[in-house]
C-alpha cells in the first residue's frame, strides 16, 4: 500500500463550522494521504483560513457546485488515487486504508466507494443511513450498477482523467454520472471504509422533501440521463 499515493479532495463553500473536524479525520488516517486539497467556491467565511491552518492545498473557483469544486481540486491532484469526501463529513480512521486495499486487488479497479453513516440527527436518521442507504450502496455494486456517493468515493487518477472527470454542467448526480462513465474502463468496488456525514439536509428539508427529491432525481438520471438542475445549498447556520 505504501506505493500508492492518495490525494484527498474536499469541496466546500462557507463550511467553517465543520471543516476542521473533516481535516482532522483525514490527517488521522492510518494510511496517510499524500495531500489534501480544498476545492473552494469563493467562500466568504473562514473556510480558506481553516484550510491554511491545516496546511491544505487550496483551489478557489468563482462558480459553485459540487462537481465544479471537486473537479477544480482534482485537476491539481498529484496522487495515483484521488479520494473524495465532503466538508461536513468525518472519515473513519481506516477509510483510506480500506479504500487502497480495494485498489490493490488489481489494476482493473478504477473506482472504490463505501458506506455512508450519519454522525448526528435522530436515532431514526442514523438507522436509516446505516441499514438502508449504505445497504443500497452495497447492493448497487453487487448487481454491477455501482452508485458512488460523493462523500465516500475514490478513483484511479489516470482513469478519472481519461473520461474527463466530473461533468461540471451537472448540479446534482455528478457522482452517479461519473460512476456510469468510469465503469466502462474497469471494476468499481465497494469498500468497508466508512465516512460519517451530517443530517443537516434532512433537518432542514424534512423526510418527505428529502426522500422525494432524491428518489425522483435518481429516477430522472437513470431514465433520461438528466438529473435535477438545481440543488439548494444548506449550511449549518441554517439549521440551528
Amino acid at each position: 500500500m505504501a506505493m500508492l499515493k492518495v490525494s484527498v479532495v474536499v469541496p466546500a463553500f462557507n463550511e467553517e463550522a465543520r471543516l476542521a473536524k473533516c481535516f482532522e479525520s483525514i490527517k488521522a488516517q492510518t494510511f496517510k494521504p499524500y495531500e489534501i486539497i480544498l476545492g473552494d467556491g469563493s467562500s466568504t467565511d473562514r473556510t480558506r483560513q481553516i484550510a491554511k491552518d491545516y496546511a491544505v492545498k487550496i483551489v478557489v473557483q468563482k462558480e459553485r457546485s459540487a462537481a465544479i469544486q471537486r473537479q477544480g481540486a482534482a485537476n491539481v491532484a498529484k496522487g495515483d488515487i484521488i479520494a473524495f469526501t465532503d466538508a461536513d463529513s468525518i472519515a473513519d480512521r481506516d477509510w483510506l486504508k480500506k479504500t487502497v486495499e480495494e485498489f490493490e486487488k488489481g489494476p482493473q479497479t478504477v473506482g472504490v466507494y463505501g458506506p455512508v453513516h450519519l454522525f448526528d440527527g435522530s436515532w431514526l436518521d442514523r438507522i436509516v443511513s446505516k441499514y438502508f442507504f449504505s445497504t443500497y450502496l452495497w447492493l448497487s455494486g453487487l448487481i454491477d450498477w455501482p452508485s458512488m456517493a460523493g462523500m465516500n468515493m475514490a478513483v484511479r487518477a489516470d482513469d478519472f482523467r481519461k473520461i474527463g472527470g466530473f461533468d461540471t454542467s451537472l448540479a446534482t448526480a455528478e457522482d452517479l454520472d461519473l460512476s456510469r462513465r468510469l465503469k466502462k474502463y474497469g471494476k468499481i468496488r465497494f469498500s468497508g471504509g466508512i465516512v460519517y456525514t451530517s443530517a443537516r439536509r434532512i433537518k432542514k428539508w424534512g423526510y418527505l422533501k428529502f426522500f422525494w427529491y432524491h428518489f425522483t432525481n435518481l429516477v430522472a438520471f437513470h431514465t433520461t440521463g438528466k438529473p435535477h438542475g438545481t440543488y439548494e445549498n444548506v449550511k449549518y447556520e441554517n439549521i440551528r
